[in-house]
């Protein structure tokens, strides 16, 4: 998976992190997504299992969310991000770059910051999916130049967990499907070295500081 695909799909992984919470009493998505901000900064870690479909194929991957750091697992790569500084391990080139996102990039790394755009630049609203016990929430951006056209998110409203997210590009190409296949929250939370690139455990690794 490349870049920019890995790219896209951890923007749609860390929204699905964030939707853990319930839609039943929330009357409109402005409202639902409102309480999905404010209440992720007071969970505790989130570990997710997903398979990610793009361009005819898919891989799978594993994400784990703590307030605004994450480590993301796929095939090739492995990124860690500890709320300032983000290392990106790419096995095949045995490297890995070190970079401060800005607060652009982050909208495409961060969950939290990422979240936000919601409140500028999309139309929002529910749908029905004909399924039971799920609901669709979906947003449409009222900016033709965003490089993210719409994005679906479909939530068990029952057992309120995330089940799946798409998004599309301009002309409704670049489409991105996320499956989640294991969503677990912990309510303890993980040392900040998780969120670390550790050099010691690959002595052989090239580092790139790209600061």
């Amino acid at each position: 998976m490349g870049k920019r695909a890995l790219r896209r799909v951890l923007v749609l992984v860390l929204l699905i992190l964030n939707c853990q919470f319930s839609i039943v009493n929330s009357q409109t998505p402005q409202e639902l997504l409102d309480k999905i901000v404010e209440k992720a900064y007071a969970s505790g870690y989130i570990d997710i299992d997903f398979t990610a479909y793009m361009d005819g194929g898919n891989s799978q991957g594993h994400i784990l969310v703590q307030g605004k750091q994450f480590v993301l697992e796929t095939p090739g790569m492995k990124t860690w991000f500890d709320g300032k500084t983000q290392w990106t391990l790419a096995e095949e080139n045995e490297e890995v770059s070190i970079s401060e996102p800005t607060d652009e990039e982050l909208q495409s790394l961060n969950p939290y910051a990422w979240m936000s755009l919601y409140q500028h630049g999309y139309d929002l609203k529910f749908a029905e999916t004909g399924v039971p016990n799920v609901r669709k929430v979906i947003m449409t951006t009222t900016i033709p130049r965003e490089e993210m056209q719409s994005i679906v998110l479909l939530i068990h409203q029952t057992e309120l967990y995330p089940v799946r997210l798409s998004m599309a590009g301009r002309g409704g190409l670049d489409v991105v499907v996320i499956d989640i296949d294991s969503y677990k929250v912990n309510q303890r939370p993980l040392p900040n070295e998780t969120f670390v690139f550790d050099k010691s455990k690959y002595p052989n690794i090239e580092v790139i500081d790209l600061r």
